[in-house]
């Protein structure tokens, strides 16, 4: 994670907190999700199932990352424009 620069708090749920960002260099913003490690296994479904997906409707995954106690998604910002 240390490509991206964190910025607010979007929104949490009971075991994962979303945070708008960006890679390190760029200026598009992107969705980032920090989830508890006990998710792991949907994570890893989730990831398995979108990784693949291109519709204009559906959330765009791009990667994910691994730290010593949270999963890291990132994926498309959706700002409601």
């Amino acid at each position: 994670m240390e490509n991206y620069i964190l910025y607010e708090q979007l929104g949490s749920g009971s075991r994962s907190v979303v945070y708008k960002g960006r890679r390190k260099g760029t200026l598009k913003y992107v969705a980032i999700v920090c989830a508890d490690k006990s998710k792991r296994p949907e994570i890893a479904n989730h990831v398995r199932l979108s990784q693949d997906l291109d519709h204009p409707n559906i959330v765009q995954f791009y990667e994910w990352y691994e730290s010593n106690n949270h999963l890291w998604l990132v994926v498309e910002l959706c700002t409601g424009e």
